[in-house]
């Protein structure tokens, strides 16, 4: 099915496709176009960048316009959001039949239909670099916090409260006793409250807060990985009943890790987590999530011959279909991946966040179905089973690079 040379798809579909139209274009505005100072270095008639005779507007050997007159700033502006985008044409050719007609883009590209589209690893760039643009810039101030008190909480608190007294009576203390006891609950409660959002409202405050709950977490770190150096802390989690070499340690609201099954690893070792999950504890885990971003536009790209390898597999069987194909099939299929995501990322707006997920898990699944129909022309039945292999395996493979980029970016903390 494409067993033509790439070299040759790329000059017809990159340069050939984006060069006919520039001409074209020249034709039109001859009239407000400038002979140029630089002269060519060939005769009228010959290509100035290749020297192969003429037989039209543009070169049949490179692809070059035959273009000597001089152009206003803002062609070569165009030209550069051309060379990014494809913003002259064939970007709106491209979108549409991508998003909307599952499997047609990629059946026409194979099927040699190439020039009037853009080529998949320009859609792909284009769509990952518009994602990520915007997916970083809605994150940007994302970072773990350190936990505090939430006064709703406390006000539930309260509630709880309610019949105290009631079941202090019944459990034999004088009426009096009981009442006061829960007057004095409730006044410790109204003083907690306080406190709270003295902690949310006051930058000194929260910061005193902030940094006590650093120190106790890296004390409980110490006292996991590294108890030779931390005697103290060891004690005093003893003393509060808690085994430090089996409780898992707190490094912000949510997130945490349980290191009980480092205790026999080298102290070198040992030592090097600690000090990495120091550094991620002094900054709120800022720097680590930032290393993260930086490795998941990496991660995605990793994942194109990744997906193209799973179709490779599942196709193994049939003859005329090459890596190239599934190749491209991948690099479509995310491409649509990527613009779909921008998508629901504005309609989430609208429509709400849980609704957008639903809408491109069904769609994403209807998308991947209709390739397994168009693009390899298998049955209904068939399409339905590889598409829920595809899912499954595909998922396994992205947790493992999403793993291996966090693993990366812990050891780039703090270095």
């Amino acid at each position: 099915m494409s067993g033509s040379d790439v070299v040759t798809d790329a000059v017809i579909a990159g340069s050939g496709a984006g060069e006919l139209e520039d001409a074209i274009k020249d034709s039109k505005r001859k009239k407000r176009n400038r002979k140029s100072a630089f002269t060519s270095p060939t005769p009228e008639g010959v290509c100035s960048n290749c020297e192969t005779k003429l037989a039209g507007p543009v070169c049949h050997s490179c692809g070059q316009t035959a273009d000597t007159f001089h152009r206003p700033v803002w062609d070569l502006v165009m030209e550069v959001l051309d060379g990014l985008f494809g913003i002259e044409g064939r970007l709106w050719r491209t979108i549409p039949p991508l998003m909307f007609r599952p499997g047609w883009l990629t059946r026409q590209y194979l099927s040699g239909v190439r020039a009037r589209f853009v080529m998949p690893f320009r859609l792909y760039l284009t769509a990952s670099v518009l994602f990520f643009l915007l997916m970083f810039s809605v994150n940007s101030g994302d970072q773990l916090e350190a936990p505090v008190v939430d006064p709703a909480s406390l006000e539930e608190a309260r509630e709880d409260l309610s019949g105290l007294s009631e079941e202090l009576e019944e459990a034999g203390i004088p009426e009096g006793a009981a009442a006061a006891i829960q007057a004095q609950a409730e006044r410790g409660l109204d003083r907690a409250v306080v406190d709270a959002e003295a902690v949310n409202n006051d930058p000194d405050v929260r910061q005193a807060v902030e940094q006590g709950w650093k120190n106790e977490a890296q004390g409980a770190l110490c006292a996991a990985l590294t108890p030779e150096d931390c005697p103290e802390q060891v004690d005093t989690l003893r003393q509060a009943d808690q085994d430090p070499d089996q409780e898992g340690v707190q490094f912000a609201d949510g997130v945490s890790m349980d290191f009980s099954g480092l205790e026999d690893a080298p102290y070198g070792v040992r030592e090097f987590i600690r000090e990495k999950g120091d550094s991620i504890i002094e900054d709120n885990g800022e720097e680590l999530m930032q290393q993260f971003r930086e490795l998941l536009p990496r991660v995605m790209f990793v994942m194109l011959p990744v997906y193209a390898f799973l179709l490779a597999a599942t196709h193994f069987y049939k003859r005329g279909y090459f890596f190239y194909d599934h190749l491209v099939v991948s690099l479509h299929f995310h491409a649509f991946l990527f613009f779909f995501f921008i998508l629901m990322m504005l309609t989430s707006l609208v429509i709400g966040i849980g609704w957008s997920i639903v809408l491109l898990l069904v769609w994403s699944n209807y998308y991947l179905y209709r390739i397994h129909r168009v693009v390899y022309s298998h049955g209904r039945f068939s399409s339905v089973l590889r598409t829920i292999f595809m899912d499954f395996a595909y998922l396994i493979f992205l947790l493992i690079g999403a793993l291996v980029a966090m693993f990366i970016a812990f050891l780039q903390q703090g270095s």
